[in-house]
């Protein structure tokens, strides 16, 4: 790619310089150009050059790009949509570069703080010096890491398989990283003991039993012939003992299995004092195939020699067929309660863990291996003040379920238990109801806030349907209607009082109708008091709709806004009163002022003794006096206002102060 772009800015270069010049020198020729001009032609040149090449590189640039860009978004892609966890980290610093979806669900932490973190704090502190370990090694650029334990944001431990390469992310010398959950693998191995140690128990038993039967004996030479056999084994086989004795022990296997009838020959032969077991399928006379279990040995006759092989053997088809009954019976037993979302646990008599699922382990903080076999009381010592001693008592001794809700402090979480009595003991569920808890809890107090809210005593507060029946309404709006109407009103009951004035009624219905349309408004109202004196109110209707939209009511508030509608009142006036010294100021005043400019200029001042100047003074007297009471009149005015001190405070936030209302008076 660079040679590319070196290549071309090459060419390009010795051509636009060599056809330039070419060019340049033909214009001089042909337009006799100064050198100033010429200079400034090859300037012009050179710009366009530098434009051109521009071009051309973010064309082929930007091509390229289009073409390898698809591949770098599906690895991207990939990589975000991966469904196991994987994260790049910078082999230096062990900071995690980037990480995809899979691991922050994994893990609980959010993307923010994975990137924040290193690939240390996503392990126990036991797995840092296996880790340091590890990463002081040569690590080949491929890596299968083997099993690790790491662990999740609340703490929880699991176990993880790693598979790493070498790479390079973003500049940084770094390992891109797989990590498959195998812990569901690991807690089957160790449920796989217990149960293998059940199962084994089991089959000792079965084995006991079938051994008490009559088992088979068989003799056969160092060729597979029989030699003798017994009863049973000619009954089990449905045939005579003369035909199986004319018959090679070969004789009604599986194909498939003669090959290890020549390898237990030759065991026997080889090692003459080992017992060698094998299983084989005998077909009967009915062709259907027995499997029996055998146990050979070497017989030496005279001088040490070998001469018959000694088999017993005993039918073991039905006990291998439960046993795999047992098997697959078992895992779906525990695959349902692995599976359930309850925390389930059974406790035998003497109250020891018998067996807990994964949930239970999750809910109470407890791993299986540690409490398995221990008493539930040992493990929960703070249960025992609880309900959980009581009812599980209650529950053992009269044989009955129980059902109880507790809260745990160690765990800070309230807990549903129900336990059952069994022959063994109880089987108990636990379902982690804290959530649920605290969302009632939250309901109740968001209840009493509301109430605290509704009921406040400044503002009415109610709801109607459409027939003007009352939905809700808070303290002071039942208060009020009772002095009203002289009734206390109930849910249900109509808001419209026809004993009421028509006029009043039919006021009311205009504006539940205005609400019952769809119309968000509000209006101010007032209320003449038996001293004469006037409410006034601003009453806000909001409409009520369902879940289809369709209008059921409406809302209504109504607050006390006499205060400031008296206000509002005041600085009307107020302003009528300015309006009216602002008019004499603009057209009474300047009369007189007109006629004392006029006088002025037709005073004489050359002679002072012209009789004329004593007209124009007695004249300028006159009209000064006209000003005087005109400018008396303003003053008055002026005093009205100040009259009122609150008026004149009111005044003062009407106009913001930026009005003197005291104006400086000139002598």
């Amino acid at each position: 790619m660079a040679r590319r772009i070196a290549l071309i800015y090459l060419l390009l270069g010795l051509g636009w310089i060599t056809w330039s010049g070419w060019a340049l020198q033909k214009i001089n020729v042909i337009y006799q150009l100064d050198p100033p001009q010429i200079f400034r032609l090859d300037q012009w040149t050179g710009y366009f050059f530098v434009v051109a090449t521009a071009l051309i590189f973010y064309v082929f640039i930007h091509r390229n790009f289009l073409k390898n860009h698809p591949d770098s978004q599906h690895f991207r892609q990939m990589f975000d949509d991966n469904p196991n966890p994987m994260w790049f980290y910078d082999k230096e610093s062990l900071c995690i570069l980037a990480v995809n979806q899979a691991m922050v669900v994994e893990y609980g932490y959010t993307r923010q703080e994975l990137l924040q973190m290193t690939i240390k704090q996503i392990r126990p502190q036991e797995s840092i010096g296996a880790l340091e370990n590890r990463l002081q090694e040569d690590i080949p650029t491929y890596s299968k890491s083997g099993i690790w334990c790491h662990q999740r944001k609340s703490g929880e431990l699991f176990y993880v398989r790693i598979y790493s390469n070498s790479t390079e992310y973003q500049g940084h010398l770094a390992r891109l990283v797989m990590a498959f959950d195998i812990t569901p693998i690991i807690q089957a191995e160790q449920e796989n003991r217990v149960l293998n140690n059940r199962l084994e128990k089991k089959q000792r038993y079965l084995r006991s039993i079938i051994d008490s039967q009559t088992t088979f004996l068989i003799r056969i030479d160092t060729l597979g012939q029989y030699t003798f056999v017994n009863p049973a084994f000619c009954q089990k086989l449905n045939c005579s003992l003369e035909y199986i004795l004319t018959q090679s022990f070969l004789t009604d296997l599986l194909p498939e299995e003669e090959g290890q009838v020549q390898e237990l020959i030759h065991q026997c032969l080889q090692q003459p004092d080992k017992v060698v077991p094998i299983m084989l399928h005998k077909v009967n006379s009915q062709g259907k195939p027995v499997l029996i279990q055998w146990e050979f040995v070497a017989i030496k006759a005279a001088k040490e020699k070998i001469t018959e092989l000694q088999g017993m053997g005993r039918d073991v088809t039905e006990e291998v067929e439960s046993q795999t009954k047992i098997e697959e019976y078992t895992q779906r037993i525990h695959d349902i309660l692995e599976s359930i979302t309850d925390g389930f646990c059974a406790i035998d008599k003497n109250w020891n863990f018998t067996y807990v699922n994964k949930e239970f382990e999750r809910l109470l903080y407890s791993k299986r291996e540690n409490i398995m076999g221990t008493s539930f009381w040992e493990q929960f010592p703070e249960s025992v003040s609880l309900l959980f001693h009581s009812e599980f008592q209650k529950s053992m001794q009269e044989q009955i379920k129980v059902h109880f809700e507790e809260y745990y402090p160690r765990f800070q979480a309230w807990f549903k238990v129900a336990a059952y009595p069994t022959p063994d003991g109880l089987t108990v569920y636990f379902q982690d109801i804290t959530q649920e808890k605290k969302a009632q809890e939250k309901d109740f107090e968001d209840a009493q806030n509301l109430n605290a809210l509704i009921n406040n005593p400044s503002a009415l507060i109610w709801s109607v349907n459409t027939k003007y029946q009352l939905i809700s309404a808070n303290k002071p709006f039942i208060t009020k209607m009772s002095q009203v109407m002289g009734i206390t009103l109930q849910k249900g009951d109509s808001v419209i009082y026809p004993e009421s004035n028509p006029e009043l009624v039919n006021k009311w219905l205009d504006l539940y109708q205005r609400a019952f349309q769809g119309e968000i408004y509000s209006v101010e109202d007032k209320e003449i008091n038996a001293d004469n004196t006037v409410t006034y109110y601003e009453i806000s209707f909001n409409p009520i709709r369902d879940r289809d939209g369709r209008i059921t009511g409406t809302g209504c508030f109504s607050r006390n806004i006499t205060e400031n509608k008296r206000h509002q009142i005041k600085i009307q006036e107020q302003n009528e009163k300015l309006k009216e010294i602002a008019w004499i100021q603009s057209h009474k005043v300047r009369v007189p002022v007109a006629n004392i400019l006029g006088l002025v200029n037709a005073f004489n001042y050359q002679d002072l003794t012209d009789p004329f100047n004593l007209e124009v003074l007695t004249n300028l007297l006159t009209v000064t006096n006209d000003l005087d009471l005109i400018i008396r009149e303003i003053v008055d005015k002026t005093n009205e206002i100040e009259d009122n001190p609150s008026d004149l405070a009111n005044l003062r936030i009407m106009l913001g102060d930026r009005i003197d209302i005291h104006p400086t008076r000139r002598i």
